[in-house]
This record gives C-alpha cells, sequence and structure tokens, in this order.
C-alpha cells in the first residue's frame, strides 16, 4: 500500500477565494482518497478587482499579477499547513486562476507563478494543467478522465458541470438511474 499526501490550490472563476485542500491518496489494488483539510481564503475586495481585470490587462501586467497571485498563494498555504499541524506533503498541485480560457480556438492562460509555493516547501509543484492539452484539441481538462477513471470506478459515468462535478451509479438490475453530486 502507497499513501500519498498532496494539497491542492485553486480558484474559480466566482472570484470568491483561494480554496486548499489537503487529501491523503492510497493506492492498494485501486486509488482511493480522503479529504484530510480544507478551506477557503476569500479575497479581499481589491485583489478580487485585480483578478477580475486580468484579462483586460497587456502582458506585463499579467505577468506582475501572476508572481503577486503566486506570493498569495504561498502565504494562504503557509498559514493553512500551519493551522491544521500539516507534517507530511509529497507534492502540492495548483490550478492557479484563469485569465483566458477559449479551448476551440486554442487559447488557455491561468496565472499562480509556482516558484513561492516551491520556495515556502520544497516537494514537487504540479501547475498550469490546461496549456499542455489545449493545444492538442483537449479543453484543458486532461486530469479530470483520469481522476475519473481512477478515483470513482463505483460510478458508470461522470459529467463536469464546468467545476460540478456529477456522478452516475446506474443499477443495471433495478433499472434506475441515481445521481450523486459530490
Amino acid at each position: 500500500m502507497k499513501e500519498y499526501y498532496v494539497i491542492g490550490l485553486m480558484s474559480g472563476t466566482s472570484l470568491d477565494g483561494l480554496d486548499i485542500a489537503y487529501c491523503k491518496f492510497v493506492h492498494e489494488k485501486s486509488w482511493s482518497f480522503e479529504i484530510l483539510n480544507f478551506n477557503t481564503f476569500n479575497y479581499d475586495s481589491i485583489f478580487r478587482e485585480k483578478l477580475r481585470q486580468a484579462p483586460f490587462q497587456k502582458e506585463p501586467d499579467i505577468k506582475k499579477l501572476s508572481y503577486e497571485f503566486g506570493c498569495m498563494m504561498a502565504n494562504e498555504l503557509k498559514q493553512f499547513i500551519a493551522r491544521n499541524a500539516i507534517t507530511e506533503i509529497d507534492a502540492v498541485s495548483t490550478h492557479g486562476h484563469t485569465v483566458f480560457h477559449q479551448p476551440d480556438k486554442g487559447i488557455t492562460l491561468q496565472i499562480g507563478d509556482p516558484k513561492p509555493i516551491y520556495d515556502l516547501i520544497q516537494k514537487p509543484i504540479v501547475y498550469d494543467f490546461r496549456t499542455e492539452d489545449v493545444p492538442f484539441g483537449g479543453q484543458g481538462a486532461p486530469l479530470v478522465p483520469l481522476v475519473d477513471k481512477l478515483l470513482f470506478t463505483d460510478y458508470d459515468a461522470c459529467l463536469n458541470l464546468g467545476g460540478f462535478r456529477i456522478y452516475h451509479l446506474i443499477f443495471m438490475d433495478l433499472e434506475l438511474l441515481s445521481i450523486f453530486a459530490l
């Protein structure tokens, strides 16, 4: 049995805040996971407005905001680790914050410089998930099918509704369709 402790960070288009989750992934014959801690760090009104205006900024300003956002994520991560007395971390993943996303046109941009996070924890960082997927015709969510396949094996189908995932479990004998929202 192998256990992996991973912290994930994500900012959504709702601009409500930075979500941080500390999870344990276990691999025996199959994969399972447990969310050990979770918190949303709310953006103040000034930072929220910077993120809202990012798509209208020029490249140097977006790069500056990306570094600022990376520093903010590292600061919130440091508080999260301390508050939850986290000692085991194998990796950190960060989706960052999406500024542009038009996969049909081959365009996507996430901000959130990972270097401040790496400087804090000195562990592997997985980031900028979308950039390599979109040029190959993907929708910029390359991890979703893999996660669905490995972690939700009890379900026959998964439907991603833009951040909301609904898992369908079909009971073949009863011909019933049950929908579970996670």
